[in-house]
């Protein structure tokens, strides 16, 4: 990809932290760039989103253990295209790559090729974190901190699952504290956009069935408004993937 004039304007210095206003403009900026490619690894997801809804009549076990296949298919292409993007964003934002051109296929099979061993990952720091807000709340916040590039570290550095977790850890323990308030300021601004555009589905949706917003929220939601509010979960993902891997190439000293 040949960068233009206003690409190079429009991006941060990645050799030291952003603040997080620059990381979230930044990566809505990304987003908006390559959303054809980004929403197109994206729109995997609906697939077993429409399985989700079609198998909410099936009666018994076989209504529960169709729901949690199709809850595990959804973890697996969610981890999948989260994957697949954050490899797009490292190749577009990193300043060595910014001149190459990137085939979607490749990012798609390079994403295929270390599925196994980033869901073990995954699985592995998601115990840890678990197991920290059981005990005391304190670890499990410093494990989230600690692990949270745990993701990066198999997805851009070819880690396993073991020497993901190590890595992660010794990439950000030296600075915690500027990349913890950071993560959990970018996770705090997408939440209240979502808060914000759920408030509004629900406010339109009484207004058309005429029935109380209250009612709406604390009742059985109509199909159609959860159809509407997984839409709006979907267009909001990908930013806060594309905001964690800038974050994780901005943790390093060195050029990604």
């Amino acid at each position: 990809m040949t960068a233009s004039p206003s690409d190079n304007e429009s991006k941060p210095d990645l050799t030291g932290i952003p603040s997080v206003f620059d990381i979230v403009f930044y990566s809505v900026t990304l987003t908006k760039r390559h959303a054809s490619d980004i929403y197109g690894f994206i729109g995997y997801l609906l697939f077993p989103l429409i399985l989700y809804f079609g198998i909410q009549g099936i009666p018994g076990i076989l209504g529960d253990v169709a729901i949690t296949a199709v809850n595990i298919l959804f973890i697996v292409i969610s981890c999948w295209a989260a994957a697949a993007i954050s490899t797009l964003i490292s190749l577009k934002a990193g300043k060595a790559h910014e001149k190459k051109q990137h085939d979607p296929r490749s990012i798609s099979a390079h994403a295929t090729s270390i599925l196994g061993k980033l869901l073990f990952a995954v699985l592995l720091s998601a115990l840890i974190q678990s197991a920290g807000y059981i005990l005391l709340v304190v670890p499990g916040i410093l494990a989230t901190i600690l692990l949270t590039f745990t993701f990066e570290e198999v997805v851009l550095r070819g880690h396993g699952p073991l020497s993901a977790l190590a890595a992660s850890k010794t990439r950000v323990q030296h600075q915690i504290f500027a990349i913890g308030w950071r993560l959990f300021s970018i996770a705090a601004a997408f939440i209240v956009v979502y808060a914000t555009l759920s408030t509004a589905v629900f406010i339109v949706g009484a207004w058309i069935t005429n029935i109380p917003v209250a009612t709406l929220v604390t009742s059985t939601t109509p199909l159609w408004i959860d159809a509407v509010l997984t839409v709006v979960q979907l267009a909001l993902i990908p930013p806060v993937i594309v905001a964690h891997t800038v974050l994780y190439l901005a943790s390093s000293p060195e050029k990604e």
